[in-house]
């Protein structure tokens, strides 16, 4: 596609930010030159929009951006981004990870998609405004963290910023859903996934411990530790948590219902007095069922290997992904329950589930026309998130709380996120500034 002036001045801006290898690490140990030149990069490229809005790093490397509005009365929306990434380290790229080039129109990237590309968008879209004299209504924060992929503590820091300067925002845009061209049950269109909420998450550790068999040759009539570790495996695999309907799902069937087949479309048009035959649907279907229950995943095994000795210890590493309707305490009790009082059950890494935003808000509605504005061809649905996104730390300072980006995207690149050859096509990245520079224009 042939690129006006502005188009390939945005284009640019966006490679020199892919290009900044801003790789986070668990334990802090981060290129922090490449950090403390990004906020003074950014800076540099975006010399009109610096020069009208106030900006101040937070926890060292977190930005948050305020673009003051005319009327100081309104409650102001935030809007926010990452722009740390993961690496690249052990991974076969086709084209290099941190060289942003374009191939056949695609920009080749770590980060492009996860989160840069909404990073970018909404900076793009306060420069275009800028430059056209535009100053929003209402104050327009931009909150950008440094450690999302690590789950840090940066946007923490910022959201109680929020509260200890009393600031209480009418809602907060974060990064999570996006237009998806290919979704479960065969629905027909695309549709703009809006993330009212997001799953918690912990990792469970299933112990069992037995007495040491002298032999393994020698018959004790006893159950070997590693067999009854794999009997309640397979117990726990063919016992799921409960699935639960949410106002949230209850929204997703009913803004399907048009683009599903038959004799789904009549069936999710009436959600509220067929949730037992709809649920019983979406528990046959593995990405459906994650939209209505916890999800426990076996992510490891260890049995030690004694030689002729048989294991007396088994351990059995589960992923939790843990719906808003539930607790950690409730999934740990059902595991329990599963497997039985012999075995240990313990958790760590926890974060608990975000809570459910109104999809029935002003501030939803909003969302959904800019969305509607500029892709008038996609639908627009809630949906709970069943990744992790900094979205979950605002949990305490505004109850609004969306996970939406303006950029189309199919299966493929969908599954480039952390791994090898991430990209995105430059016109998906053109289109979602206009996504941004609709969106805080038109904020009353």
């Amino acid at each position: 596609m042939e690129l006006t002036q502005s188009q390939q001045k945005s284009l640019e801006r966006f490679q020199a930010i892919v290009r900044k290898k801003t790789v986070s690490d668990r334990n802090g140990n981060i290129d922090r030159e490449v950090f403390d030149s990004f906020l003074p990069m950014l800076k540099e490229i975006y010399p009109d929009v610096f020069a009208v809005v106030e900006a101040q790093l937070i926890n060292e490397y977190g930005i948050l951006v305020r673009w003051k509005g005319k009327n100081s009365a309104l409650q102001p929306v935030v809007l926010m981004a990452h722009y740390d990434v993961v690496s690249d380290k052990d991974q076969d790229w086709e084209h290099p990870a941190f060289a942003a080039e374009i191939h056949d129109g695609v920009v080749w990237g770590r980060g492009t998609i996860d989160n840069k590309c909404i990073f970018t968008g909404i900076l793009e879209g306060m420069e275009k405004l800028i430059l056209d004299g535009v100053t929003p209504e209402r104050d327009i924060y931009f909150a950008a963290g440094n450690n999302e992929e690590v789950a840090g503590d940066t946007m923490i820091k910022i959201a109680e910023w929020f509260t200890e300067n009393n600031i209480k925002p009418w809602f907060v845009l974060d990064e999570g859903g996006a237009i998806m061209t290919q979704l479960p049950m065969n629905i027909k269109n695309p549709f703009a996934m809006v993330a009212v909420s997001e799953k918690g998450w912990a990792t469970v550790k299933i112990t069992l411990k037995g007495e040491t068999i002298a032999h393994a040759a020698k018959s004790t009539g006893k159950v070997p530790v590693p067999v009854k570790m794999l009997r309640a495996m397979a117990k726990l695999d063919k016992t799921p948590m409960p699935a639960q309907f949410t106002p949230a799902v209850e929204g997703m069937l009913k803004a399907f219902a048009p683009y599903a087949d038959k004799p789904l479309n009549l069936v999710f048009d009436k959600v509220s007095v067929l949730k037992p035959v709809i649920k019983k649907v979406m528990e046959g279907i593995e990405d459906a069922a994650a939209m209505i229950r916890t999800t426990i995943n076996l992510i490891g095994v260890d049995i030690p290997n004694k030689g002729n000795l048989p294991a007396d210890t088994a351990v059995a590493t589960y992923r939790l992904r843990i719906a808003p309707h539930d607790t950690l305490e409730a999934v740990l009790d059902h595991i329990k329950s599963v497997v039985g009082d012999e075995f240990e059950v313990t958790a760590e890494n926890i974060s608990v589930p975000a809570p459910i935003s109104d999809h029935t808000t002003k501030s939803f509605e909003y969302i959904k026309s800019t969305i509607n504005n500029v892709f008038p061809d996609v639908g627009v649905a809630p949906f709970i998130l069943n990744a992790a996104t900094d979205a979950r730390h605002f949990r305490n300072v505004c109850k609004e709380v969306y996970r939406f980006g303006g950029f189309r995207i199919d299966d493929e690149l969908f599954k480039s996120v952390h791994n090898a050859n991430e990209r995105l096509p430059v016109d998906v990245f053109l289109k979602s500034i206009d996504f941004y520079v609709e969106f805080m224009k038109n904020l009353k």
